[in-house]
């Protein structure tokens, strides 16, 4: 009996993933036909499908039961690793110098944001006749926001590079960090700890240096050796197992001392992010990352109950109104006052006004720890989960409150300029064709800031429509590149087809910024002479590149090797261009 039972248990997980894959492969591409983002896609699926709505038409409907999922410890796990996943695929985007170039913002911004907003969530609780434990906890999980929901946003508006992203990133990281200290307070107030608040919680600090210092001294010393060791395997298979041990092994081993599992899996991928093998493991996690994290929303869905939200119909949407208010207009004048500018900090304000997934954990705990009656944490929960359903339908509204710190400024042009650019190390595309267009996509795709501009005003209407960086402007005006920051780029790139075009603004750029690297894209080899003469750093013939890469695909082809027939090449290539 016992093994029909697991057999029939294991056909029922399968038929819940087959649902699964089901609404990733075939519903949420649909969904996104008709401008649906994906986040918004998985969130009204599990509202649907969860055992609060379908699921309560099983019993009068027993054909239905496929269309259902209502194993919620299933999702819960699949969800929970779609965080993980997340926060190594946010570590592997970043390096440790680029994460202290970001510490004002982190240390600074975030840490103030948190305290701010939890003391303000605090005094209101108090004042709706909450116990001190009660009120303690609501601020402290309402002060966080929702890293799964912010950052899968900022993807799809391509803006995870730009200063807006770099704003949200840091404040989501810095409340990531945040949780442990968090947990300890639960854990304190629910009476399951000994000893005095303060004592423990620098006991939690050391033993998190402790572990984050190990993590990386290790990730150090040994994941590139090990890598390079293990690289002489034909089978790709190895570089996808040791990666899964490392998410996961480094997720469970903070976790095991008692810290975030997601920091873990952070530590990971910074640590991947020093090697040569950071772009073969974005593309191996990235297909994985996205399902999990779809999951994830999936789980906020389902855990949404649509009747006890008729129960509370008048109190839940003002709290989370109340709490989606309170978040935005503490957010911004912290970001003023560390240096966020006024559009990019309301830009921000509205996206990281939301609760966070951490805040179904802490109240969790409080339920279990007697510290929350039953009803009073059920409210609370909808609360957070009913802010994650609307984020994607609030983000909306981030232009809007843009326009409005812009009134009555006599900024607006030079900040929206300065918006689409970066600090520092972007690139400036001249041109946004088929080529500039190319390099759009890849840049993005390595996370690397950067500003395109071209005349083509449909062209420009269309991508800027879709979140990317572009502008229309004449290319051959010099005070166009000047409020593009271009003494801070580390490179511009022209695509423009016209010769005398090109080579005017390649004179004219080298005159001004002498030590600009420019790349020059041109058709073929006629005028490279020029160019360079001109004062250009690269000149590219796309017509010789291309078939050069033919050769050397059937040089390889044919039995030579792949260094081999990369000096041949590379020989041509130095003898056309010289």
């Amino acid at each position: 009996m016992d093994s029909v039972a697991t057999q029939h248990h294991i056909w029922d997980v399968l038929g819940d993933i087959l649902l699964i894959f089901c609404l990733a492969g075939f519903v949420i591409p649909f969904l996104q036909r008709i401008r649906v983002s994906p986040v918004l896609g998985y969130l009204l699926c599990g509202l649907i499908i969860g055992p609060y709505s379908l699921g309560l038409l099983q019993n009068d409907m027993p054909w239905i039961s496929a269309f259902v999922i209502t194993d919620m410890n299933l999702i819960q796990i699949l969800a929970e690793l779609g965080v993980i996943f997340l926060l190594f695929m946010i570590g592997l985007e970043l390096t440790f110098s680029r994460l202290w170039e970001l510490r004002r913002l982190v240390l600074g911004l975030g840490s103030t944001q948190i305290a701010v907003t939890g003391l303000i969530i605090f005094f209101l609780a108090l004042q709706f006749e909450n116990a001190l434990p009660t009120s303690i906890l609501i601020g402290a999980a309402f002060a966080l926001s929702s890293t799964a929901v912010v950052m899968q946003l900022l993807t799809e508006q391509h803006m995870i590079s730009r200063p807006i992203g770099k704003v949200c990133f840091s404040v989501l990281l810095m409340q990531d960090l945040a949780v442990v200290p968090i947990l300890v307070l639960v854990g304190t107030l629910a009476g399951q700890a000994s000893g005095s608040l303060g004592f423990i919680l620098f006991e939690v600090v050391v033993t998190a240096v402790c572990v984050v210092v190990l993590i990386i001294a290790a990730g150090k010393l040994m994941l590139r050796p090990m890598l390079r060791l293990l690289s002489s395997s034909q089978n790709i298979e190895w570089l996808f197992a040791i990666i899964l041990f490392l998410i996961i092994g480094s997720a469970f081993l903070t976790h095991s001392f008692g810290l975030s599992a997601a920091l873990g899996a952070f530590l990971a991928g910074l640590l991947v992010a020093e090697t040569e093998y950071r772009h073969e493991v974005e593309v191996i996690v990235e297909p994985m990352k996205g399902l999990l994290m779809g999951i994830f929303f999936l789980s906020v869905g389902m855990a949404t109950d649509m009747a006890t939200i008729s129960q509370h119909a008048f109190w839940l949407p003002v709290s989370v109104i109340g709490i989606f208010l309170i978040k935005a207009f503490v957010f911004y004048p912290i970001a003023r006052i560390f240096g966020v500018l006024p559009k990019r900090a309301a830009h921000s304000s509205v996206l990281l006004a939301q609760c966070g997934e951490f805040a179904f954990i802490i109240i969790g705990l409080a339920l279990v720890g007697d510290l929350l009656p039953k009803e009073d944490a059920q409210f609370f929960l909808l609360v957070a989960g009913f802010s994650l359903l609307i984020t994607p339908l609030t983000a909306r509204l981030a232009p809007l409150a843009e326009k409005l710190v812009s009134l009555g400024t006599t900024e607006h042009h030079s900040e929206n300029t300065e918006d689409e650019t970066s600090q520092g190390n972007h690139v400036i595309i001249g041109g946004f064709g088929r080529v500039g267009q190319t390099m759009a996509h890849i840049l993005e795709n390595q996370k690397i800031p950067y500003i395109a501009l071209d005349n083509d005003g449909a062209v420009i209407s269309q991508f800027h429509a879709k979140g990317y960086p572009v502008i229309f402007g004449d290319v051959r005006k010099m005070e166009l590149w000047s409020r593009l920051k271009i003494n801070n780029a580390v490179a511009a790139v022209l695509t423009i087809d016209d010769f005398s075009i090109t080579m005017s603004i390649v004179k004219t750029l080298r005159q001004k910024w002498p030590f600009l690297p420019i790349v020059v894209r041109v058709r073929d080899v006629s005028h490279i002479k020029e160019y360079y003469e001109a004062g250009a750093t690269i000149v590219v013939p796309e017509t010789l590149e291309s078939t050069l890469q033919l050769v050397r695909t059937l040089l390889e082809q044919i039995g030579l090797e792949g260094e081999d027939a990369q000096d041949i090449i590379k020989k041509y290539r130095q003898k056309v261009l010289s």
